[in-house]
C-alpha cells in the first residue's frame, strides 16, 4: 500500500511540476526554476520537407491517414447538382487528414548547473505531448527551428533533439506523433 501511495504522489507531483501557458498557435511549457520551451504552430516545415515526405510514405503515417478517413465524415463542397441545377452540399471525396506542424521556437535552461541533467529532454517531451493534444486525431509533426528558418537551433538543443528523435517516429530532424 505504501508503494502505491508513493507512486500516486510521484505522478501527481509530475503533473503539477510543469506549468503551461498559451494556445494551439504558440505555447510555453515551463519547469519553474529550471527552464522553458516554446512551440509555435507552422503551416509547414519548409527546410525539412524531404523528411516530412519520407514520414508521410511510412506505414505508420499511412495507417494513421486510413484510420482518420474511416473515422471522419467524407468531405463535402457546395456543388451544382447536374439534374436540378441548384447548388448543394455534396460529397466530393473521403476525409483528408491535415496534420499539424510545430517548431521549437525557444528552449532555455536558466541555470548552467541544471544543464545535462535531463530537464531539457523532459521539457521537450512535455511540449511534444501538448502539441499532440492540440492535433487531436490529425497527428502532428514537430521539429527544431532550423526546419522552419534554416537556422536558429543551438548545438546543445540539437543534441537533445537527436536523442529525442530515437524515441519517436522520425526522419532527419522531424518527429511524427500519431494521435489516432
Amino acid at each position: 500500500m505504501n508503494l502505491l501511495r508513493e507512486y500516486i504522489r510521484e505522478i501527481l507531483s509530475e503533473q503539477v511540476r510543469h506549468q503551461f501557458k498559451g494556445d494551439s498557435s504558440l505555447f510555453r511549457v515551463s519547469l519553474p526554476g529550471i527552464g522553458y520551451i516554446e512551440m509555435a504552430q507552422k503551416l509547414r516545415l519548409k527546410e525539412c520537407q524531404s523528411d516530412v515526405d519520407k514520414i508521410m510514405k511510412s506505414s505508420k503515417y499511412l495507417a494513421a491517414t486510413k484510420k482518420y478517413e474511416e473515422a471522419n465524415p467524407p468531405r463535402t463542397a457546395l456543388t451544382r447538382h447536374e439534374k436540378t441545377g441548384k447548388y448543394e452540399d455534396m460529397e466530393v471525396g473521403p476525409a483528408v487528414m491535415r496534420p499539424m506542424f510545430y517548431v521549437v521556437d525557444k528552449a532555455f535552461i536558466n541555470n548552467p548547473a541544471h544543464r545535462g541533467k535531463g530537464y531539457g529532454k523532459e521539457l521537450y517531451r512535455e511540449a511534444i505531448r501538448r502539441a499532440a493534444e492540440y492535433a487531436r486525431d490529425r497527428c502532428v509533426f514537430v521539429a527544431p527551428l532550423d526546419c522552419a528558418l534554416g537556422s536558429g537551433t543551438s548545438p546543445d538543443a540539437m543534441r537533445v533533439w537527436k536523442s529525442l528523435s530515437r524515441e519517436y517516429i522520425s526522419s532527419g530532424n522531424v518527429i511524427f506523433v500519431r494521435t489516432n
